[in-house]
């Protein structure tokens, strides 16, 4: 693949379901009778050098094991931190090549095509250094959908941990309104090219989330009978 060389699919699965009611954590419920972990495994690994699974430290759920069924990676947050932010770092901080694709385990329908669009802006800088990549959609970032740099962003992560910070999206904010590092956002247009429903940008936060995306599996279940 064109992009393979220089990509590495970072996963983050070591946050709470709690807003789900269910007994078992996100990345293990099944969609389309498909672990989601597996379904994002399998949806960005074509395009990757390697995955890497972020789980907490003190993980004690079949996350994982089934990482390492899959042929991932499998690490922990970075020591003293917590959350979104210290997963990314610790992906970084793991990866082995330039850019990183950074994905939450809960995104049932990735789309290959929006990501290649996403490699395509990162890479497209004349002098020859990558952008950092984050959609946009409905007026939010998304930043668990998005391609960062590993150099620069490892530090400059690292660095606003130690000041306090646990947000990405108010890191790429700042960013943006300082002009610190090279971000590009790709807007709602843009995605619509490659994703005219913008069916990759959902995720699973709840169980009115859970159920449209089933019902959208059920839905294309029945186109294919039919």
């Amino acid at each position: 693949m064109k992009y393979q060389n220089i990509l590495t699919g970072i996963i983050l699965a070591g946050g709470q379901s709690r807003r789900l009611g269910l007994s078992k954590p996100k990345p293990l419920i099944k969609v389309g009778g498909k672990l989601l972990l597996s379904r994002v495994a399998d949806s960005i690994r074509p395009l990757c050098k390697e995955l890497i699974l972020v789980v907490a430290p003190d993980q004690k759920d079949d996350i994982p094991d089934l990482g390492i069924a899959l042929g991932m990676h499998v690490i922990t947050d970075t020591k003293k931190f917590k959350g979104p932010l210290a997963g990314i770092h610790a992906g970084l901080s793991s990866s082995i090549s330039p850019l990183s694709f950074v994905i939450g385990a809960d995104y049932p329908f990735i789309s290959k095509k929006l990501i290649e669009k996403m490699l395509a802006i990162s890479t497209s800088n004349f002098n020859k250094s990558y952008s950092a990549v984050v959609p946009k959609y409905d007026g939010f970032l998304h930043p668990l959908h998005s391609i960062f740099p590993k150099i620069v962003w490892e530090k400059y992560i690292l660095d606003e941990l130690h000041k306090g910070e646990s947000s990405i999206t108010k890191l790429i904010s700042k960013s943006i309104e300082n002009d610190l590092h090279k971000i590009e956002i790709i807007n709602e247009k843009e995605i619509g090219l490659v994703d005219p429903m913008f069916m990759s940008l959902i995720d699973i936060d709840d169980k009115e989330s859970l159920n449209f995306s089933r019902r959208i599996v059920e839905k294309r279940w029945d186109l294919k009978k039919n």
